[in-house]
């Protein structure tokens, strides 16, 4: 369990806890270890998130703080709920601005580790904090609150105990999420603001509502003006911000093929190719494995696009990826796995398209003469027999 320190307090203090949510009166504290839960330590003057509770409610939360520091696990999940309510009451409601930020961030914390707090959050918070994304655009503090509180909300906490058959409070809170395109089209448009950690976790949070809930999402995001656009915007940005838009698109891409076709026409090969070459091509990391992933969603079953890019940008940025390089080749891991997506990127343009498409045959020949012309062979030969540095898995796949 996370502990937090505190230096010496005042004489008076007032702190809440998760289980309680009651307010109590503390007394010449000297300095201790609290466990996460508690949340605020003020002076009575500042107290500002929780109503006043009754005598019984008093007892019970003394009981609680009990359980929390002597080890009563049920208090501890009984009033997850309740807690919940309350940090959103005060995000909603507060007067002041420190509190408010303070229980977004204690909001964040107990949703990222609590599946109760998961669900409790989908049923109440969804309203609030996209609230905050569409009318307080100015606190970029809240803002990032709001949207890595989101993250947490859609990102499945893996409890060991638990029964396998369960369903996730957060691919529920995924569904919900999806359910309004205008939640789709209000974290999109935040892909404009300037703060680097707005846009950083609005692509986390798309990227969550993908793995989740696929369709849905890629549907949305077909009726929005510009959706794709933003998003390839994304390419061209900061390192940390194109990586995960490379991630986005990959999952974005997969078997959707009017996606597909959007994202080629918005200059995707182009980007994805510069990338690579920035990245180092083969040499490079995980980075050079998600475009080459992203390349073959792009082009896998999908004969129109296949043809885009042979006349677009050629195959000779495809090519430089398999040339080894240097006297002497090392393989480490990344570089093998890089090199064999390569080889399915081959074997794609090869098969030149699905069954379905009436130019399969005319752009599979035209795609195999290309390549031969480009010496497609004599960088196949290298890996698969000349080279005595190639893995085994990368001989296989030639072959």
């Amino acid at each position: 369990m996370r502990r937090r320190r505190f230096s010496r307090l005042h004489k008076e203090s007032w702190f809440v806890t998760k289980s309680s949510l009651v307010w109590i009166k503390v007394m010449r504290l000297q300095p201790f270890s609290v466990p996460g839960p508690l949340l605020f330590i003020r002076r009575i003057s500042r107290v500002s998130v929780c109503p006043e509770k009754s005598a019984m409610d008093l007892v019970s939360g003394y009981k609680g703080v009990v359980g929390l520091v002597f080890g009563n696990e049920k208090s501890g999940s009984s009033n997850e709920d309740s807690y919940v309510e309350c940090l959103l009451d005060c995000i909603s409601n507060g007067k002041l601005s420190e509190d408010r930020r303070t229980a977004m961030l204690e909001l964040q914390s107990v949703v990222a580790e609590s599946s109760n707090a998961q669900l409790a959050f989908g049923a109440m918070g969804f309203p609030v904090m996209m609230g905050i994304l569409k009318e307080e655009r100015d606190d970029v503090e809240m803002v990032r609150g709001a949207l890595e509180t989101l993250v947490s909300a859609l990102t499945p906490i893996d409890h060991a105990k638990g029964p396998k058959n369960e369903i996730q409070p957060a691919l529920m809170n995924a569904d919900l999420l999806s359910r309004e395109a205008d939640n789709i089209s209000l974290l999109l448009s935040l892909l404009s603001e300037e703060d680097f950690y707005v846009r950083y976790y609005t692509l986390q949070l798309l990227t969550a509502l993908l793995t989740n809930s696929p369709n849905r999402l890629q549907e949305a995001i077909l009726t929005i003006p510009r959706g794709i656009t933003r998003l390839m915007d994304m390419l061209m940005d900061h390192e940390v911000i194109r990586n995960e838009a490379l991630l986005l698109l990959t999952y974005l891409t997969h078997e959707a093929e009017e996606i597909q076709k959007i994202v080629v026409f918005e200059g995707a090969f182009e980007k994805i190719f510069s990338i690579i070459k920035e990245e180092g091509g083969s040499d490079g990391g995980v980075v050079v494995q998600d475009c080459i992933e992203l390349l073959n969603n792009l082009i896998r079953k999908n004969a129109s696009n296949q043809v885009l890019l042979r006349e677009t940008i050629g195959f000779d940025p495809f090519m430089s990826i398999l040339k080894l390089r240097g006297s002497t080749y090392s393989f480490t891991q990344q570089k093998t796995i890089n090199l064999l997506s390569a080889l399915e990127t081959l074997n794609l343009l090869i098969m030149g398209g699905s069954e379905a498409d009436h130019g399969k045959d005319a752009n599979m020949l035209t795609n195999r003469t290309t390549l031969v012309q480009k010496k497609v062979l004599d960088h196949l030969l290298m890996l698969g027999v000349e080279s005595q540095w190639a893995p085994v898995a990368v001989r296989c796949a030639v072959r």
